[in-house]
């Protein structure tokens, strides 16, 4: 009996000693372990929440947001009950009365892993899931989900559970977004309390596997999940059997959310973007919260991204119809292979396995969005002298022959001239795949009225800024950013043609020169160095027109834009000085040295020809491209703000000089389409050879706007696309809708240019000079012509004859020259 108790009392021992170790095992292991765990949660909560960089334009309304996933965050109440409900069913059903940890769930998950020999059923708490959430790996090790609890039990002490769902519901990835209501709105487009049952359950029903259970991207699989959990809040009885059976019939409707400035804004945004995240880091950029004010200006952006679309459109329709995305084969008959009531499966039987893109539109005909507008695809039914049906998939459209008499029929080769079409048929045929645009609905017919419409293959862009401060209001650096994020505004660098030579004159004025110098309009024979062949290169040019006028002024010179004067200038001057000049007006692409620069044979981009035609609207002063107004942080710190900087590089007489030719350009030279905004302008257009390139930069005192358009891959835009008709009109287009909210100004005159009356031939113009041989010009003071002594002070009888009989005869050569 004595051994027996002398066991025990070991026994007790030992047991008391193991117990002892245990527990203070259990003490060190569960401080090691809290240890990493936040001491202070808010703040780690308010640490790791992520806002997303809000831009907006000038005038305050919002452009775009910046994030990772987007997330927006709404209080607790915002939460309708039955998606609480929903997410307890499913996720966590004894929620409101556990601590954070769920022991009976524990032991069924234990044992499931058993089972299957690994981790493979989960056993967190809604507590320990928003855990990991904002502060934990998702790694299923066993030292996470111990420090997963530890977390929980701290999350329950210093939180109501209402925070914590709210927590939760606002940070849970949900496939499209972050939060319960950044998801409605990118499903249903609704905000979360507007949710119905069934659209709380489907949301529910995502969280196991976002990816997987996306409703954009399996919506059967997430029809699957969302039923499931609409079964297990019957379960729960958060629903009635005839509530649930209800929401078991609701279809899936899932809405689009399309933001009709998106594609508009997009290229400024993005410019500012890249800025952004070299300057503050993809941290700050996308969960830093920044407030970001361009100097974009959303009217005009969206104004300028419509003007260039419409432009580009119209010399897409002067290139040609380059023919259907499909075409089958004729039958025997000459009728088309495609009946009228082909199915879609019958007309996808019909298309080549290489023709990928027409098996592409046929498999999405079915699914077009019918909203006025958009561009979708279509097959041709019918066809006869007047319109053509198009069966659009659910329903039908008719393309009347009105609306093809702007097109022209492509060539078969690039370099082929576009023909002109006579009749439907020379574009359409029955069977044809084609794309259209819904222009408008007639529901007495139940028909839209269609548009036919093809990708343009050229591209173009657009530039408006503010003269007077640098700001750019609007940047357009392509037809369309979805397909091509190529900035065309600031990074294409394009040959300007003519458009330079306004430079070229400014550093002639500069120079000496005034508007009503002599220049010569005659062939001239230039060497330009030794061949490879050791013979000297001799350079003859030629004007555009391939006329020659003599004698001229530097004012007719540039209102012509005639290339043999300008040449000229840019030999008497030495280019080296005209490059020079042309730094000093914001010109950064290097420019070769030689007299071809005249012409505008390098390559520059349209920020770059804006800013420097600005200095000539701001009265000599150069102030660079300004994209951002102010950055705050989350907190409204100012991280940065625009300062007004400006530096006068030219004087304000060479600046007004140069502009009041420059609105000649559009009095009488080949900038007079410009002439019906029916306010003052100046400005020039550009067009290189072969009509590769074709510009028109231009200005009033408040705006001005450039545009360029050409193709990516430089060639031809086809016959007489130059700078006047492939780019004017877009300026124009712009212009007259932009400047309807501006008043009208003058061009401010300098106080040191004055007006003096001059002959044709730039001496002073004497009493005796027929009317339309003179003409009132400015002068920088000091560079007026000088009084001719030898002229008569007063005009006599015999010479007012002599003045009356020239200047009759000179009417008469006008007028049948305007015959």
């Amino acid at each position: 009996m004595r051994r027996v108790w002398c066991w025990l009392q070991w026994m007790f021992w030992i047991g008391l000693i193991l117990s002892t170790a245990l527990g203070i095992g259990s003490v060190v292991f569960l401080y090691d372990l809290s240890k990493e765990l936040p001491t202070n949660i808010d703040a780690e909560l308010e640490k790791r929440d992520t806002r997303p960089t809000v831009i907006y334009d000038r005038n305050g309304n919002q452009i775009d947001e910046l994030y990772i996933q987007r997330r927006i965050i709404v209080p607790y109440k915002e939460f309708p009950p039955h998606l609480v409900q929903a997410l307890l069913a499913s996720e966590d059903s004894r929620f409101f009365s556990h601590y954070g940890i769920d022991p009976i769930r524990i032991f069924k998950a234990l044992y499931i892993d058993v089972m299957a020999g690994g981790f493979v059923q989960g056993a967190s708490t809604l507590t320990q899931q928003t855990a990991r959430l904002f502060l934990l790996s998702t790694q299923k090790l066993i030292i996470r989900k111990l420090r997963e609890m530890l977390l929980a039990f701290q999350l329950e002490r210093q939180f109501t559970k209402e925070q914590i769902l709210s927590l939760y519901l606002n940070k849970v990835f949900l496939g499209n977004a972050e939060g319960v209501e950044a998801a409605a709105q990118g499903y249903f487009g609704k905000h979360v309390r507007d949710l119905t049952v069934a659209e709380s359950a489907l949301l529910v029903g995502v969280l196991p596997a976002p990816s997987r259970y996306n409703p954009n991207v399996n919506p059967k699989l997430s029809l699957q999940r969302r039923n499931m959990v609409l079964q297990r809040m019957l379960e729960e009885r958060y629903l009635t059997p005839g509530e649930y059976r209800v929401a078991l019939q609701e279809p899936l409707k899932l809405i689009r959310i399309d933001d009709p400035t998106a594609d508009a804004t997009a290229y400024y945004v993005e410019h500012a973007r890249r800025y952004l995240l070299s300057k503050y880091g993809k941290d700050s950029l996308y969960q830093g919260g920044l407030r970001v004010k361009l100097a974009m200006d959303l009217n005009y952006q969206i104004l300028a991204h419509a003007a260039l679309q419409r432009g580009v459109l119209d010399l897409t329709r002067r290139q040609g119809y380059r023919g259907a995305l499909f075409r089958p084969e004729p039958t025997p008959d000459n009728a088309s292979a495609t009946p009228d009531n082909a199915t879609n499966a019958e007309l996808v039987a019909a298309i080549p396995d290489n023709n990928t893109e027409a098996l592409a539109a046929y498999k999405v005909l079915q699914q077009n969005r019918m909203l006025l507008g958009n561009i979708v695809y279509g097959v041709l039914t019918s066809l006869d002298e007047e319109q053509a049906v198009v069966w659009l998939g659910e329903q039908e459209g008719v393309l009347d022959w009105e609306s093809l008499r702007r097109w022209q029929l492509a060539g078969e080769q690039q370099d082929d001239p576009p023909e002109r079409l006579e009749k439907l048929s020379d574009a359409l045929a029955k069977g044809d795949l084609v794309r259209v645009r819904l222009a408008d609905f007639h529901p007495e017919a139940d028909r839209f009225q269609l548009e036919l419409y093809q990708p343009p293959l050229i591209n173009g862009a657009v530039m408006v800024m503010n003269p007077g401060n640098g700001q750019v209001l609007a940047m357009i650096g392509g037809y369309r950013h979805e397909t091509s994020e190529f900035n065309r505004a600031i990074q294409a660098k394009r040959q300007p043609g003519s458009a330079f030579k306004p430079i070229v004159y400014a550093a002639a004025l500069d120079a000496g020169y005034t508007p009503a110098s002599q220049l010569i309009d005659s062939p001239r024979a230039y060497r330009t160095g030794q061949s490879s062949h050791g013979s000297e290169e001799i350079w003859i040019p030629k004007n555009y027109s391939k006329k020659l006028l003599g004698n001229v002024s530097l004012r007719t010179a540039l209102v012509k834009s005639l290339n043999l004067p300008t040449i000229g200038l840019v030999d008497d001057l030495d280019p080296r000085n005209i490059i020079s000049y042309a730094q000093r007006l914001g010109i950064t692409t290097e420019i070769p040295p030689n007299l071809t620069i005249a012409l505008g044979s390098f390559s520059v981009t349209l920020q770059e020809m804006v800013s420097a035609y600005a200095v000539y609207a701001d009265q000599g002063n150069l102030r660079r491209p300004v994209y951002l107004l102010r950055v705050e942080d989350q907190d409204g710190n100012v991280l940065e703000q625009w300062e007004p900087q400006a530096e006068q590089v030219i004087s304000p007489e060479t600046a007004f000089l140069v502009g009041n030719i420059l609105r000649d350009v559009v009095r009488r030279g080949t900038g007079w389409r410009a002439r019906s905004i029916e306010r003052p302008s100046a400005g020039k257009t550009g067009t290189t050879n072969d009509y590769v390139d074709a510009w028109y930069i231009g200005y009033i005192p408040q705006l001005i706007t450039g545009v360029y358009v050409g193709f990516d891959h430089p060639r031809s835009l086809g016959p007489h696309e130059s700078g006047s008709r492939a780019a004017a009109p877009i300026w124009v287009d712009l212009m007259k809708n932009a400047v309807a909210s501006l008043p009208t100004e003058q061009f401010p005159q300098p106080p040191g240019v004055v007006t003096v009356r001059v002959h044709s031939s730039g001496r002073r113009a004497g009493p005796c000079d027929p009317p339309e041989q003179t003409q009132e010009e400015y002068f920088r003071i000091g560079t007026e012509p000088p009084v001719d002594p030898l002229l008569p002070v007063k005009c006599g009888p015999v010479e007012e004859a002599e003045t009356a009989a020239s200047g009759t005869e000179q009417s008469v050569e006008e007028e049948e020259l305007e015959l």
